[in-house]
Formats: C-alpha cells, structure tokens, sequence
C-alpha cells in the first residue's frame, strides 16, 4: 500500500492549479533522492518517482474534468467516479511503465511487478485519499468548529467504539473479528456523515495495521509470508472505504434533500398563511385531509373543525349535483383540471359564491387518491354578474323586463311542455295616441306616462307574473295559470285604472292617457312567433274598434 501518491493527490486537489507545478517539483526532487539513497538507484530511481507525481498528476486532473467540484464526496456519483479514475484507471496506466522500470532492476516478472504496483497504489490512493482531501480541504476543521457540543459529545462516544472495535478485533489473533469495526462504523456515518466515515476509516487503519505488522489480528491467522498478509489487509481496508464513503454520499444527498424540502415545506406554509385562497386537499371519500389557514376566514368553521369531514355538507343542495359531476370527472380524468362555481353555507348561516380549481391527487404508484382544489370566495364578482345580467334584462327607463329578457322567458315557457290545468295567457298592451301626449307635453311627461303605467301593471298583476316593455309604449304580462276570461278580468281592470286615474305629474297636473289592449291563451304546440302574433292581432282589433278597450284571438 503506497500513501506517497494519495498524498499529493489530495494536496493537489486542495491547491488552486496554478500551484501544481510548484507542488510537482517540491515532490520530485526529495523523491527522486531518496530512490537513489535507499531505493533502486540510476535510472529507475528516477523514473519510478516520476512515476508517482505523475499518477497523482493524472488523478487529480481527471477529477477536475470529470467532477469539478470534486472533494466533498457528497453524491454516489461522485464516489463511483473517484473509484473509477483512482482505483482503477490511473493505476493501471502507471503501473505499465513501473513494471517496465522494476523488471530492469530486479528479476521479478513483468505482470507479477505490474500486479505488486497496482494493488499498492490503487489501494493507497482509495484508502487515503478521502481522508487527506477532507484533511487538507479543512472539512474537518469546519466540522468540529460548526458542530454543536451535543453532537461532538455523540462523535466522541461513537469513535471511541469504533476503537474498541477495532482493537478488539486486531488486538488478538484467536477469533477473526473483521466484521466486528462495522458495526460503530456504520453508525458513525449515520449519525455524523462523511466526517464519521474518514475518522472511523482511519482509526481502522492506524489501529488494524499497527497490529497487524506487530502480528496480531486476523491476519497473523493467514499462511503466508507478511506481504501476502498485508495485502489482504489492503483489501479489506478498501472494503471498507468502498462501503461507507458511497453510503455517506447518499446520506449527504438524502439530508440535503430533506433540509430543501423542510426549506420548501416552511416557505409554502408561510405563503398559505398569507395567501387569501383556500388550498384544500380531500380523499376520495370526499372527507378533507387538508385545509389551509384561509379556510376559517371563508367559511367560519374552525381548520381543525373541517379536517376529516366530508365537504359536501357545506354545499347548498341544488348545487351539489353539479358539484359531484364535475369531481367525478376530474376523479376519472387525473391529467385534466376543472374549474367549477357553487355556494356554500358559512357557520352563521351566511351563503356564498366559490370558485374551485380542481384536479386529482395521484400517488407515486399512478392511483387516484384524491383531490386538490384552490377556492376563493367569488360573491362579490357573482353578484356584479347579476347585476349586469339584471341590468341586460331590464329596461332601464321603466324598471319592466326588456324584450329580450320577454322573448327567453316566453321561448322557456313555450319549450317545457309542462302546464298544470290553464297554461296562462298573453297580454299585449299599447297605450293609445302616446305620438300625440310626446308632441303636445314633451318626451320628459311621456317618459312619466310610461313610467306611471308600469307602475300600475306591477300594482295590478301578481308578483310572479312577467311585465315587459316591448318598445316605446308597447308593453306584454304572461299571465301564468289564469283563464282567458280570468285574463281578461285583471287586463280591464288594468285598462279602467288607466283610464281613470291617467298619470299625475309632479306639478300636480294629471294627463289622461288610455290603452288598447289584446290577449292571446298559451298552450302547447304553439310557438312564440304565432304567440304574439295572434295577441297582437287581437291588440289591433281593439286599436280598430275604437282603442280604449280589450280584446281576445
């Protein structure tokens, strides 16, 4: 096992590029005198130091290209990349041109001197080469200054068992104990991170191999001479390098995950305080698994209160038909989102309009398992819809229904089919010589005329009886449920009040005014256009015979 070239791997990795030169040549030279004084002499005591800076050279280079963030060993990419250039690749290639070197001066075999040099360096650079980085990067220096004194307690209480450990199992050569270290290792890394891994490896290797050359531990149990022994050692010390480094990683990466989640986690909870829709997640059953803070300002129940029941008993009833089509759509289509409007029924008793952004919840496995929906309370915007509609609907001088609203409602009318015992009739009224009132007091008393008339029809007809202005002093009742004759009753009894009572100005004048009117019997099979044409028919018969008077088609 070499540490030589692991050492000045890691001191590379920790130095700015622009230093390698430097640290190259500081190497070289002591290097090369100590081959010459104690190793092989001439030109292989050149070479093979040569040989060493030049594979911690290569190795660190090949990391900075293939991870340039190198050092931390915090992903099992990271580790497996560092295994791949520096266990196997930089050695293999070194190790060709050393065997070469080694067979000039000793007789030994070129594959056994290419085996000897790759075993040893490729064991050195994995053994100690994570640990020196983290050394000499300063991780571990930040990590004993940052970390709280609880956890240092728990590293040292943790080391101190992987010692015992690991004396325990190199300190007697009776039972191989090579697996006992684990144990304390494994929960060193767990519990501290890359940190417990370096520090676990290396008081592993300082006490298994100080033992080991003294020939006590597993090894003494071997046959055969020491090289053979340590390398057996090597590989069991890579063993182990092997296993908690990549296991360190994933833990590294699995606890950044958790702090972005946990970071995540507080930001969307803080926006969901604030935020003024609701965000509400139901199972399947329909029951509410979640509901945001908001959700006590809609609707007045406590967010504690709503959790676990069913959200459906908030729905006004005639809405909730709808409300379940749409979920079961939404339910069946997880890819798709809904957008659905309803009322609900606050906690004192208070009913209004929502607007739900609805999609499916599913699951890792791809199942349905409920849904999520943003609601945000829209009574308001429902209400200005209402107005303008309402607004659409009327006629703004008179307050009556316009023609358009008349023509949807006559044409809904017409269309159900459905009429308990008399259907209704239809009552056009024209107020008579309303050219010659507009000429003679202008179109302000004309308007007062128009207005004082509606007044009377709404006075005289039932509240749920329809009272339209057609156009200019042309107005329409439906008359629901009432016999021609009944009809006909309350359309003179309309036309006498006009007539006697006419339209009292603000001044106090009165201007007498009089109306024509004609009825027509709703009924099925029949459509609007033939309606009002028989009515208006019959409205001319009376404008014919004289105005001032009624009649039926």
């Amino acid at each position: 096992m070499w540490p030589a070239s692991a050492l000045l791997f890691a001191k590379l990795l920790a130095s700015p590029r622009r230093r390698w030169g430097g640290l190259a040549l500081a190497c070289a030279i002591p290097g090369m005198c100590a081959s010459q004084l104690f190793g092989f002499g001439g030109v292989v005591g050149v070479g093979l130091p040569l040989l060493c800076i030049l594979e911690a050279l290569a190795g660190a280079f090949l990391m900075r290209r293939s991870f340039p963030r190198f050092g931390r060993f915090a992903s099992v990419r990271e580790v497996a990349i560092f295994i791949g250039i520096c266990g196997f690749f930089v050695p293999m290639l070194s190790a060709i041109g050393a065997a070469g070197f080694t067979t000039m001066a000793k007789d030994i075999g070129y594959w056994q001197a290419w085996r000897d040099w790759y075993a040893g360096h490729s064991l050195g650079l994995i053994i100690f080469g994570p640990p020196l980085i983290l050394l000499l990067r300063g991780d571990v220096k930040r990590w004993v200054r940052g970390a709280p004194a609880p956890l240092r307690h728990n590293a040292f209480g943790l080391f101190l068992l992987v010692l015992v450990a690991a004396l325990a199992a190199f300190g007697q050569d009776r039972v191989p104990l090579v697996v006992v270290p684990f144990l304390p290792m494994i929960a060193a890394t767990l519990r501290l991170g890359r940190f417990g891994a370096v520090v676990s490896i290396l008081i592993l290797i300082v006490v298994g191999l100080s033992l080991s050359l003294a020939g006590h531990g597993p090894t003494a149990l071997l046959s055969g001479s020491m090289a053979l022994k340590l390398q057996v050692l090597q590989i069991y010390f890579a063993s182990t390098v092997l296993l908690l480094l990549p296991l360190a990683a994933e833990l590294y990466t699995r606890r950044l995950v958790l702090e972005r989640l946990h970071a995540a986690e507080a930001l969307h909870r803080l926006i969901l305080d604030r935020m003024s829709d609701v965000v509400l997640r139901a199972a399947l059953d329909g029951s509410v698994r979640y509901a945001s803070p908001s959700a006590q300002r809609m609707t007045g129940y406590r967010v504690a209160d709503l959790i676990g029941r069913p959200l459906f008993y908030l729905i006004i009833p005639d809405d909730l038909p709808h409300v379940l089509a749409i979920r079961r759509e939404v339910l069946s289509s997880p890819d798709e989102s809904a957008i659905v409007e309803y009322r609900i029924v606050r906690s004192d008793g208070a009913i209004i309009w929502i607007e739900s952004h609805v999609r499916a919840l599913v699951n890792a496995e791809g199942s349905v398992i409920g849904t999520l929906s943003i609601i945000r309370e829209v009574t308001e915007r429902r209400h200005f819809i209402e107005d303008l509609r309402q607004q659409a609907m009327t006629d703004p001088l008179t307050g009556a229904c316009n023609r358009r609203a008349f023509d949807e409602a006559l044409e809904a009318l017409l269309s159900s089919r459905v009429f308990a015992g008399e259907a209704g009739c239809l009552a056009l009224f024209d107020l008579d010589h309303f050219k010659q009132i507009n000429d003679e007091h202008g179109h302000a008393v004309g308007d007062e005329v128009l207005i004082n008339f509606v007044a009377l029809l709404r006075a005289t007809v039932r509240d749920h009886d329809l009272v339209a202005r057609l156009g200019g002093e042309e107005f329409a009742v439906i008359l629901m449920g009432l016999s021609l004759e009944q009809a006909k009753a309350v359309c003179e009894r309309v036309r006498k009040r006009f007539e006697a009572n006419g339209t009292k100005l603000k001044s106090g004048r009165v201007i007498p005014a009089t109306v024509s009117v004609g009825m027509a019997r709703l009924g099925t099979g029949i459509s609007s256009e033939k309606l009002l044409s028989a009515a208006d028919d019959a409205l001319y018969r009376s404008k014919r015979g004289g105005r001032n008077q009624s009649s039926a088609a």
